[in-house]
């Protein structure tokens, strides 16, 4: 028996992927992308077709992330590593591009990043606004002062008496009636 080899070989394993993940160097905002130069990285759409036909970053190139793996857009990703140009990718959020970033970096091209960025449209025009990506849903800290100033004190808790609970007689079974 054979075995064809496969196409698509990770270079990166999870440890060296989490690592990265927790530098979140591979994050870029507006103004960083901004101060980097157009000709130094390409921006790439990964939502759907679709989505892209409604509107886009100018100059932005639709691979969406289910067909990243083909052959004419992997051609792209490695004519981007070879000219050292950023990958630059960005979808309706960076959640939406984060699994797309992850895929690429695994399979080597180090060159990939997440532009931190919302795309929405508003009267079926394309907006694009920064995203805060560490910004808790509450603030924990003023629910637990207001908790605390409720209360008194946290610590303080009422023990309450057990439920007494009556047990039921059980009923008997009716004996079946009829015949055949």
């Amino acid at each position: 028996m054979t075995f064809e080899k496969p196409a698509h070989i990770f270079e990166k394993n999870t440890q060296a992927t989490l690592q990265e993940i927790a530098n979140k160097s591979y994050i870029l905002t507006l103004n960083e992308l901004d101060s980097i130069g157009s000709l130094q990285y390409q921006l790439i759409d990964i939502r759907s077709d679709f989505e892209y036909s409604k509107g886009h970053i100018k100059d932005a190139v639709n691979v969406s992330t289910q067909n990243m793996l083909e052959e004419d857009h992997k051609g792209l990703f490695d004519e981007l590593r070879e000219k050292k140009k950023i990958a630059v990718l960005y979808g309706k959020d960076p959640d939406e591009a984060n699994s797309a970033w992850m895929l690429l970096y695994q399979l080597g091209y180090e060159n990939a990043k997440i532009l931190c960025v919302k795309t929405n449209y508003i009267d079926n025009i394309f907006q694009l606004k920064n995203y805060d990506l560490e910004k808790p849903s509450s603030n924990y800290a003023q629910v637990m002062a207001k908790a605390q100033n409720f209360s008194g004190n946290v610590n303080k808790t009422k023990k309450s008496a057990p439920k007494k609970v009556l047990p039921r007689p059980k009923k008997k079974k009716r004996v079946a009636e009829g015949g055949c």
